[in-house]
């Protein structure tokens, strides 16, 4: 007995000290912690071609703005915007531009050449006193002639390995120079990184916006399975920053550009859309315009094998309120007449349908499967996507859709 209560004994003091030892790893400091104003944060990324340069001054700020390599050529510049968190600042990471209390600016963008990302990365800290951290950022924007050449692929690697990286991170295409956007000053003050990312959140309400399924992750995952898909577009026209249309990516390479009305019907096609507006003309007053606003949608697109023939249907129900009514000249259309409220339904039906025939059409001309026509196949007619996937690139601009609309207006608005 009494050995046996020094065996317990025993077995408690070591389970004791085990507790102990567990609890001083959870009561101990960071080992490697660092100050937030001791690294430099960035916020966006921008991709374009090594241009060269056209007089001295330009020759001497790129010979400062590169490295010496032992292989490959100078193809690409890479352009940071960090957000700069220092004592001498104006304080707050809402804030930004160059409104510093001693002059320091609140964000600020610097540049490389060469020809890998991680080596022009490395080779980024000669030009800053801090570490660079790449956690927060926000935004990487690809200049379009990059797209067109050389594909997304030789860029996007180092982003998709880095452990830094997020998978929530945008990717926006510019048909300008990708270092501009990063140095836009948009009129609060905020980091055009950090503005485009909220801009596209505002995709949800603003069908003119490709914001679903674009981000990081998404392209990656596009890419691996060698899919067709859209990126946003983002534009500097004078003093404004506007981010609207999309490119469309086949396999790797852009191949189309989509204008504000493509994307609308595009996001229809794939249901990506959660609330939009859709206009019409007054049947008897064309110059004045009726608008529909969306609040809830199903949508489902369906492949259907006749022989050699492939073809698509698109069932779409909608649900929304009369969200303006111009008033035309001696017309008397008032919310509460159902049978104005029917013909409205049946035209804003016939305004999807064209809508959606535009896309599906502009996404064949390019032959990119950027509606996700091959996917519903695949899912629905295993057997006849394996007949065609090995050429479903000639296939699919030869499908026929056949879109059918139904909608419903629930609401009038605050007044008939």
């Amino acid at each position: 007995m009494l050995r046996r209560s020094k065996n317990k004994l025993f077995r408690t003091k070591v389970c004791l000290v085990f507790v102990l030892l567990g609890l001083c790893l959870l009561v101990s400091g960071c080992w490697d912690r660092r100050e937030l104003q001791e690294r430099n944060f960035v916020l966006a990324v921008g991709l374009d071609y090594a241009n060269e340069p056209t007089d001295n001054k330009e020759q001497a700020e790129q010979r400062v703005e590169t490295f010496s390599q032992p292989h490959g050529r100078k193809v690409y510049r890479l352009s940071l915007q960090i957000l700069n968190i220092s004592p001498t600042g104006s304080g707050g990471s809402g804030g930004g531009g160059d409104s510093g209390q001693k002059g320091t600016p609140r964000h600020y963008v610097i540049s490389n050449t060469g020809q890998t990302m991680f080596e022009m990365v490395r080779d980024l800290s000669g030009q800053v006193g801090r570490s660079l951290w790449f956690e927060h950022i926000q935004t990487i924007v690809i200049n379009e002639e990059i797209l067109k050449q050389d594909g997304i692929k030789p860029i996007i690697d180092f982003f998709s390995r880095d452990s830094e990286m997020r998978a929530r991170i945008r990717v926006v295409t510019t048909p300008g120079e990708a270092k501009k956007i990063l140095e836009y000053k948009a009129p609060n003050g905020e980091p055009s990184g950090l503005l485009i990312n909220y801009l596209l959140r505002n995709h949800v309400k603003n069908a003119h916006l490709m914001g679903a399924r674009t981000d990081l992750g998404y392209v990656l995952q596009y890419l691996s399975k060698n899919a067709d898909f859209v990126l946003p577009r983002a534009e500097i026209g004078g003093e404004v920053l506007k981010v609207s249309g999309g490119i469309m990516v086949k396999k790797d390479k852009m191949v189309g550009v989509m204008d504000e009305y493509t994307t609308q019907g595009i996001k229809m096609i794939r249901a990506t859309e959660k609330s939009m507006l859709i206009t019409v003309p007054c049947p008897v007053h064309p110059d004045n315009i009726f608008t529909f606003e969306l609040f809830q949608h199903d949508t489902k697109l369906t492949p259907h094998v006749e022989g050699d023939q492939i073809y698509f249907t698109l069932d779409i129900y909608m649900i929304g309120n009369i969200g303006e009514l111009q008033r035309c000249p001696g017309e008397g259309h008032k919310g509460t007449d159902l049978e104005f409220l029917r013909m409205l339904e049946v035209a804003f039906a016939a305004e999807v349908e064209r809508n959606v025939l535009y896309s599906w059409k502009m996404a064949q001309q390019s032959k990119a499967d950027v509606v996700a026509a091959g996917q519903a196949l695949k899912a629905n007619e295993p057997k006849t996507w394996e007949k065609v996937k090995d050429h479903w690139d000639d296939v699919f601009p030869t499908t026929r859709l056949i879109p059918s609309v139904n909608i419903t207006i629930r609401g009038t608005g605050e007044r008939t």
